[in-house]
């Protein structure tokens, strides 16, 4: 079957209109950042934390303990964690003896034999994040 040139010519210069539309729309990912602020909370030197990683996995959790909630002794033997207190106030009482109060916006990092807990002595649920290196289940 043949097509007058006029037919012809005008499919091309649509199709050729279209694609120029269609690459002009579309836009290359950047290659650096912009208007990104970014603050080192707390971080661990994971060859003093940890003898192997294989069997274990990188988790990021969510955690609210209610008020007069603990969560009760333990260590962080080859389980590093890193923890950002989102809301409330947690008291983190280490075996040394000593207590630090945390509130929202602060981070810690538990590495190592020395056990702690915490607990929220405040009116509100005190509610962080944490990644750990963990042992799979």
């Amino acid at each position: 079957m043949k097509y007058p040139l006029r037919i012809v010519t005008a499919i091309a210069a649509a199709l050729v209109l279209f694609s120029a539309g269609f690459a002009a729309g579309q836009h290359q990912a950047p290659s650096g950042d912009q208007l990104v602020e970014q603050t080192l909370l707390a971080s661990i030197d994971l060859d003093k934390a940890v003898d192997k990683l294989a069997g274990r996995e990188l988790r990021l959790s969510h955690v609210t303990v209610a008020p007069g909630g603990h969560i009760g002794l333990h260590s962080h033997v080859d389980d590093p964690t890193v923890v950002y207190l989102v809301g409330g106030t947690l008291t983190n009482h280490h075996d040394d003896g000593r207590t630090e109060e945390l509130h929202a916006g602060q981070a810690f990092a538990e590495f190592g034999p020395k056990s702690h807990w915490v607990e929220n002595r405040g009116a509100a649920p005190a509610t962080f994040v944490f990644a750990s290196v963990s042992r799979r289940p």
